[in-house]
């Protein structure tokens, strides 16, 4: 369990809410040994130390063999994996299938791709089929099992994930963040771990687009790997000589404070089985530019600007606009803030032991 990533930050947000309840459920938490998070402070939780990875093959036989003696009333798979030799009843969270959809993003290898996407939609599957319920966290999602997977629609449980809103409520404009960072205002900003459906270059295609009527704007881009990712657009020190800032990897405090300080958050992404950042930056007040494509509409509603995705000019239309109209900019900030009080982490958390529940009782035992 990361907590830096969207699983990881999942488990966390999910099992600090069912630490705050006071119930008598007992919870087994499955740790990766860099996680730092901890419950172990309340009676009811229990943590196991294991080495193995989300998808890993290894773990496909020893995760059985370690939870067999815990006669556990309910497994709950936090991703799209659940052990194909566990015998016991399970839940399985699925976010999203790009994987499936994309094989691509697995790497450059055709190869590697075509065998990593088999044995992947075949854990899907498997976990599909021996799961009391699969949780998928958008309808979107939830579409393109059915669609793509074949999925029983009676089998699947939207669960819209959370947002922490104390850690975005009071966001203030660090000017020693910004000194630090090298970042003067406007800039816009956005996250990405620079796989190809976060359609990161087509947003740098805009901004120097946008750049040509306001040259003073710059783009601050947060994301583990950024030098890899430059390469494709020569330099890193010749991106920044554009207003384009590769910051790398962020804490959510420092990523909480640069949204305070952005003109705009911008997130052209293809595909979302969710979108945290988006939501994040609504919670935030910032005014948000996204795609009207995957789960993302879901979360926007009506309180972001939506752009054509792979379309530089119609985001740099939007980019434009945004930053030349105050009025527009505080409209879409206060109804993101709006917008975004619609998915607390407790609502995920009732829903979730909800199907905890029903996934106990003798009728959640009859598929294979």
């Amino acid at each position: 369990m990361k907590v830096t990533d969207g699983i990881g930050r999942y488990a966390a947000e999910l099992l600090r809410e069912f630490s705050l309840r006071d119930e008598p459920h007992e919870f087994i938490v499955l740790k990766n040994p860099l996680t730092e998070m901890s419950f172990a402070y309340d009676r009811r939780f229990k943590e196991i130390v294991v080495g193995e990875g989300r998808f890993g093959i290894r773990g496909q036989f020893t995760l059985p063999r370690l939870l067999a003696p815990l006669r556990l009333d309910v497994f709950h798979a936090l991703h799209s994996s659940l052990p194909v030799a566990y015998r016991g009843a399970a839940v399985m969270s699925v976010h999203d299938i790009i994987p499936l959809l994309s094989p691509w993003s697995f790497g450059r290898s055709g190869m590697r791709n075509t065998v990593s996407s088999a044995y992947l939609s075949m854990l899907v599957q498997t976990g599909v089929r021996k799961s009391a319920a699969v949780i998928v966290s958008s309808e979107h999602t939830k579409r393109d099992m059915i669609e793509h997977l074949g999925t029983d629609p009676s089998r699947l449980r939207v669960v819209y994930l959370g947002i922490d809103h104390v850690k975005y409520r009071e966001p203030f404009v660090d000017t020693e963040l910004l000194t630090r960072l090298q970042l003067r205002r406007p800039f816009l900003l956005t996250v990405t771990n620079f796989k190809p459906h976060k359609n990161t270059g087509a947003l740098i295609e805009a901004v120097r687009l946008a750049r040509a009527g306001n040259p003073a704007l710059e783009l601050a881009i947060v994301g583990d790997n950024p030098r890899g990712f430059a390469e494709s657009f020569g330099t890193t020190e010749g991106l920044a000589a554009e207003g384009i800032r590769l910051l790398g990897y962020l804490d959510d405090n420092t990523v909480a404070g640069l949204m305070a300080a952005a003109t705009a958050f911008v997130y052209p992404s293809l595909y979302e089985g969710f979108g945290f950042p988006v939501l994040e930056a609504m919670a935030a007040g910032v005014p948000v530019i996204t795609s009207a494509a995957a789960s993302l509409p879901e979360l926007g509603g009506d309180a972001v600007l939506y752009v054509k995705p792979r379309d530089p000019s119609d985001i740099a239309r939007a980019i434009t606009t945004l930053c030349a109209d105050d009025r527009l900019r505080e409209d879409l900030g206060r109804r993101g803030r709006v917008r975004a009080e619609h998915f607390p982490w407790k609502t995920t958390a009732d829903a979730t032991l909800k199907i905890y529940e029903e996934s106990t009782a003798p009728a959640a035992h009859t598929h294979p």
